[in-house]
């Protein structure tokens, strides 16, 4: 099992290897160590120079994140991920931010830079390569509806129009920030709802969650009930021990659906590569995250 640091670990602690890790609140849940170091271990004879890098898993809370990424870098960390809540408040921390990134107004992986951080987003590549590999379909022309307007909805919705979705629907717990979100992509197939007003979705839509609701067996739905056939896709973001709640009801409903652990592998592998310049291998990171 993966230690988890905190900040104040990062304030006496000094590191003789390369790491790389992942930050986050919470972050207990996440399985991006086991699958990153699954990769650098299958990599490692071929390329002796990745023995020593180890990934870890780094509780930061919000206000503890700045001192945090300044830490990191003078501990001469090679790249970092980040996850809830810090990929839109990452935006003003970095030294450079890739066009992706900037557009997508979301962060969730650093690279080291003689400047500083540089800011990457892999969200939303990883997101559209997850969804053609479990539902057999492209965005291209399809309704999109994605649940949440936080950083991982900014990177998602963003791959999404770039790719030509036919309609994009945000929707939020709090609609002005959903508002926010289809404003600064400025583009008449953006429409925005508050979560609890959400009546009616596409009967062939592709459904996002990017709330947190489904990190707890205890979650409510992020959307009715009311609103789902089997004609859609469900794509859950979250992933845990458990079936979301959002998973169960679809599969009850005979929707075909997924989970984050296809996306989480898939941005991982990129976000590996910015690193590295390797493409990492599948089958170990698949393996390293349970992933079905």
């Amino acid at each position: 099992m993966h230690e988890t640091l905190t900040l104040a670990d990062l304030q006496r602690l000094e590191w003789k290897n390369p790491c790389l890790g992942v930050l986050g609140d919470p972050i207990a849940h996440s399985l991006s160590p086991v699958m990153h170091q699954a990769a650098i271990d299958a990599l490692q004879d071929k390329h002796p120079g990745l023995k020593s890098l180890k990934y870890l898993r780094l509780h930061i809370k919000a206000e503890e994140l700045a001192e945090a990424l300044d830490l990191l870098f003078k501990h001469g960390f090679l790249g970092l991920n980040l996850t809830v809540p810090h990929k839109i408040a990452a935006l003003k921390l970095v030294a450079s931010l890739s066009p992706e990134a900037k557009a997508a107004g979301s962060v969730n992986t650093l690279t080291r830079t003689s400047q500083g951080w540089a800011g990457h987003t892999t969200d939303g590549g990883g997101f559209l390569s997850a969804l053609e590999e479990k539902s057999g379909q492209s965005i291209q022309g399809k309704s999109v509806v994605i649940l949440g307007a936080g950083g991982a909805a900014r990177a998602i919705a963003h791959a999404c129009l770039t790719a030509g979705c036919g309609s994009l629907l945000i929707a939020s717990r709090d609609e002005s920030k959903a508002e926010v979100l289809a404003k600064n992509f400025n583009d008449p197939r953006v429409k925005t709802s508050a979560l609890a007003n959400l009546t009616k979705v596409e009967k062939d839509a592709i459904i996002v969650n990017c709330t947190t609701l489904g990190l707890n067996p205890s979650d409510e739905l992020p959307l009715p009930r009311e609103v789902l056939n089997s004609h859609q896709f469900v794509f859950d973001t979250t992933y845990g021990k458990h079936r979301s709640r959002l998973l169960k009801t679809a599969e009850d409903l005979g929707i075909k659906n997924c989970d984050g652990r296809s996306m989480l592998r898939w941005q991982g592998a990129l976000a590996f590569q910015l690193w590295t310049g390797m493409i990492p291998p599948t089958e170990p990171m698949r393996q390293a995250i349970g992933e079905i």
